[in-house]
């Protein structure tokens, strides 16, 4: 079936592409002949239709796809098939789900021996979607997906008790599947002082060094610790060399180098967190509600979730007001790392637009926890030049990355806030728009590279990564086109329609491969449980009605609501606010008012700008609206900044770095007027904004600036 499948597809997309028009198209034709010819041609695509649906997606049924959006509809079909049970991909003891397909010892690939949480979590909304009728399949009914996901719900309850995979309700961030059993991964980090316990301080010095000069560590902190190097020859048959006059206590050496751990991630907590969540809210479906099975596990859930708290509360700073990173609980040490001085740095969640952004808005709600939790983490927009010419401006991510910006699915109802809507709106925009340009069949996003085995967040589009390090840009993946395609389901089923002989060739019977590298044209022949349960989950586009059932019945939809909450219209030109000029180096940099506007002119001018101050002493909320800039710019100026600077008498702690947003003045001719419009989310992180800095130009570069800003002010949503 598989083979016809594939076939079928590929001529449909011809004939599809051939035709060169739908039904939509049919009112632009002009007289009988020409219209004639069209409905000729939407038969033809009728016929395709209808062939694609008989024979292509029997069985299969997602009630939240447009049943016209074909391509969409196979692609979801296909990637079904990799939960078949004939793979083998789900951990019969535990009920979990395998990393991934791949498993070659030889090139390092254990993909089938461990899981990780949001894997785990992304499986329990899978099969909670197939029990709710929102993925029909051939593989796994109702009623079975009702079965697994008891089991699976029972173990992530056992295994949130145990504590050699969890610590304080949260879980280990990945869990070795080993004998019916999940253990902690091998320990990264190793203390000489577990050496000298057992050894002594003198045998644990050499034995130290010995194991330093062999490569299997290298010391840090002053020696004092170290980070294990595994490779091929590790290992108790592998003392030789410096190591070999410690061959018998090769087992009581590697007891201490290959200890299991438990490292809990905040990230990947979250991430399951909220899946559980939403795996609760699809059981709550209607037609659920006599299913007794159905209220036993959402009650299980609501457990599950409730026991995380106490975790979630050890990793919180206050110091900083942020969460940290994580922790290894083996070794009660907060996730970091080591700085120039050798001192350990402990890292914090103090940026917002990462894949963790959604999981953050729900447990900030569920748990209630600190408002400046949410303050402190904050973000950076950028521009990007699309083929027609036009700019659009969305939030950055560190690399660049699709998912990091959409998510692996949107469940917090984005899309009726805005100032959020517009944001992932440009975003899909931008991906398309950037994957058109390269004739990438997929979008850019953390994924196998196709070189060797390399995983990689360094996927990316360059114009819109915080990171300036290059970016991999032949290696689109197929996964973020589902929560892609619940931002923009149109633009995303044109876009397959585009590509579908480059997406299509990459279907198996065990789904898709992860993508392409385009420049050889190979598959990348990589799957990952994460990656193709996303494609699963965006493209049935049921998250935000099952986090909106689940939302509603613990009384948090309103909270919801209040959390983006749009802010007052202020215009940048009203009385009392101040606009200060200033340079870094003493050039000459003048401000002349024009009633309501102003123009900088300066004839060489390096690193200067221009700062706004509201009046308002507390500042001002600038969440969920658009700040909107209209200039004439007799000179370009492409490196510009705007600084977002909050009230410095706020009750917080200082952010680890301001919100800023990279843009650029084109120059303008004539009386030319051009505008800038910039989506600001709805965050807290927005309100008491009482300052807002116009960065421009370079150090030791001398440019004439010639800026007038004609409008300015911020317009909230609904205005």
């Amino acid at each position: 079936m598989m083979k016809n499948w594939i076939t079928l597809g590929t001529a449909a997309a011809v004939a599809l592409t051939s035709a060169s028009c739908g039904k939509n198209d049919s009112n632009e034709q002009q007289g009988d002949a020409k219209t004639s010819k069209k409905l000729d041609v939407v038969e033809l695509v009728e016929e395709v239709k209808v062939a694609e649906v008989v024979e292509v997606v029997e069985g299969f049924s997602f009630p939240e796809v447009d049943a016209e959006h074909v391509h969409m509809h196979k692609l979801l079909a296909n990637a079904m098939s990799y939960i078949d049970p004939k793979h083998g991909l789900i951990d019969e003891a535990s009920g979990y789900p395998l990393e991934g397909w791949n498993q070659d010892p030889s090139r390092g690939l254990y993909l089938r021996s461990f899981t990780q949480l949001t894997s785990m979590g992304e499986w329990v909304e899978v099969l909670a979607n197939i029990a709710a009728g929102y993925a029909d399949n051939p593989y796994v009914s109702r009623e079975r997906a009702l079965e697994k996901l008891e089991h699976t719900v029972n173990t992530l309850l056992a295994d949130q008790q145990d504590p050699a995979v969890s610590s304080k309700g949260l879980l280990g961030n990945f869990l070795g599947l080993k004998d019916g059993k999940r253990l902690g991964p091998l320990g990264e980090d190793v203390s000489k002082s577990e050496l000298v316990e057992v050894f002594g301080q003198e045998k644990a010095a050499a034995i130290w060094g010995a194991l330093a000069e062999r490569g299997w560590i290298t010391p840090v902190q002053g020696g004092k610790e170290g980070k294990i190097k595994r490779g091929a020859e590790y290992g108790a048959r592998h003392f030789t060399g410096p190591l070999e006059p410690f061959a018998a206590d090769a087992g009581k050496i590697m007891e201490i180098l290959d200890e299991r751990v438990v490292k809990v991630i905040w990230g990947d907590n979250v991430n399951l967190t909220s899946s559980v969540a939403k795996a609760a809210g699809a059981l709550m479906h209607p037609q659920l509600k006599d299913n007794a099975k159905a209220a036993e596990l959402v009650a299980k859930m609501e457990q599950f979730i409730n026991a995380q708290k106490d975790g979630y509360i050890d990793l919180f700073n206050p110091e900083t007001d942020t969460f940290t990173f994580g922790k290894d609980a083996s070794r009660d040490q907060f996730v970091g790392w080591e700085d120039m001085d050798g001192n350990w740095v402990v890292g914090h969640q103090n940026y917002f637009i990462n894949e963790f952004r959604g999981p953050f808005m729900f447990c900030f709600l569920k748990y209630g926890w600190p408002i400046n939790s949410i303050k402190n983490a904050s973000f950076k927009m950028m521009p990007y030049r699309m083929a027609d010419g036009r700019e659009l401006y969305t939030l950055a991510t560190w690399h660049g990355s699709s998912f990091q910006a959409l998510g692996l699915t949107q469940f917090m109802n984005e899309l009726s806030y805005p100032g959020w809507a517009q944001n992932m709106k440009n975003q899909v925009a931008i991906e398309v728009d950037f994957a058109t340009k390269l004739g990438n069949p997929g979008f850019l996003s953390e994924s196998y590279s196709g070189r060797g085995v390399e995983y990689t967040g360094d996927v990316g589009v360059p114009d819109i990564a915080v990171s300036q390090d290059e970016r991999i840009t032949d290696a689109p993946s197929l996964y973020t086109l589902g929560v892609s395609y619940m931002v923009a389901p149109e633009k995303i089923e044109n876009f397959l329609k585009a590509n579908w002989q480059g997406v299509s060739a990459l279907f198996t019977d065990h789904g898709p491969w992860e993508g392409t590298l385009t420049s050889t044209g190979e598959p990348i022949k990589f799957q990952t449980s994460a990656h193709t349960m996303s494609l699963i989950l965006g493209g049935i586009n049921t998250g935000n009605i099952n986090m909106q059932r689940y939302l509603a019945a613990h009384g948090l939809a309103d909270q919801l609501v209040e959390f983006n909450k749009p802010g007052d219209a202020f215009n940048f030109f009203s009385p009392g606010t101040q606009h200060i000029v200033w340079t870094a180096s003493g050039d000459a940099l003048e401000i002349k008012h024009e009633g309501q506007s102003f123009n900088l002119h300066g004839e060489k001018v390096r690193f200067g700008g221009v700062s706004m101050v509201m009046p308002n002493e507390q500042g001002h909320n600038l969440s969920n609206g658009t700040l909107k800039i209209s200039y004439q710019a007799a000179e370009p100026m492409p490196k510009s900044l705007m600084i977002v600077k909050r009230a410095a008498n706020l009750p917080i702690k200082p952010i680890a770095f301001e919100n800023e947003i990279f843009t650029r003045f084109d120059k303008t001719e004539g009386d030319e007027v051009k505008t800038i419009e910039v989506p600001l989310p709805g965050t807290p992180n927005l309100h008491n904004v009482k300052e807002l800095v116009l960065v421009f130009g370079e150090e030791n570069v001398f440019r004439p600036i010639d800026l007038t800003i004609k409008q300015m002010e911020f317009i909230p949503a609904g205005e």
